[in-house]
């Protein structure tokens, strides 16, 4: 587990991560959680739920960056996070910091916004992830 919690922040030390990355993550901490025997120790579904809501930040960069014609599919959160509530918070944290902006909620569970600097914006998330990364590895050393 060192060794993908390495992997991963390798990844964002390198600015390579992808939202697929994470996204592999955590359906392997779920399926460990899921036989009783977890990855990680002490993970939490909390953690997992936060790098959901990063996952998805990282991919409707990806989306906006490759420049897919429906902002609706890379708004669309129901197929990759559990916890709307902790999307919510983070894109309004994120609007307040000015990472993104011209936010909008749709009744279909979408969330569209522009993204005015996308380096701050990738820097931002990956910090976030490290951060939950790095409490992870903190509690396999416990």
């Amino acid at each position: 587990m060192k060794q993908t919690l390495e992997t991963l922040k390798g990844k964002i030390a390198e600015n390579t991560l992808t939202s697929e990355d994470i996204f592999a993550f955590t359906d392997r901490l779920k399926e460990s959680m899921r036989e009783g025997t977890p990855i990680v120790r002490n993970v939490s579904p909390a953690n997992i739920d936060l790098l959901e809501v990063y996952a998805f930040a990282l991919r409707k960069m990806e989306m906006t960056e490759e420049d897919q014609s429906s902002e609706l599919r890379a708004g669309d959160w129901r197929d990759s996070i559990d916890d709307f509530s902790k999307l919510k918070y983070f894109v309004d944290e994120m609007q307040e910091s000015e990472l993104v902006n011209h936010v909008a909620w749709n009744v279909h569970a979408n969330v569209i916004y522009d993204i005015p600097d996308p380096v701050a914006y990738k820097r931002y998330v990956y910090w976030k992830i490290k951060s939950v990364l790095d409490n992870m590895e903190l509690c396999e050393l416990i």
